[in-house]
């Protein structure tokens, strides 16, 4: 059993380290480009991009009344 220091890192916890700090840099970076083409495009980054695809307007049913509508159109 090998005795490491707490604040010592092994060369495998180090690269991995540096491997999420590089993703992290990474997405950091995807978010600035995309935050920039938001901007360009006139678009808020927290408003619904997807105006055009929404869902119609449909009641909400429970289950039990799902399940009856399958037995009653099937007559």
């Amino acid at each position: 059993m090998r005795k490491n220091s707490d604040n010592k890192l092994t060369e495998r916890q180090r690269l991995n380290l540096q491997f999420a700090e590089d993703r992290l840099e990474l997405l950091d970076t995807i978010r600035d480009m995309i935050d920039i083409e938001l901007d360009r495009r006139g678009i808020s980054p927290n408003g619904n991009l997807h105006t055009k695809n929404q869902p119609p307007n449909r009641p909400c049913r429970t289950l039990w009344q799902r399940i009856m509508s399958l037995f009653n159109t099937c007559q």
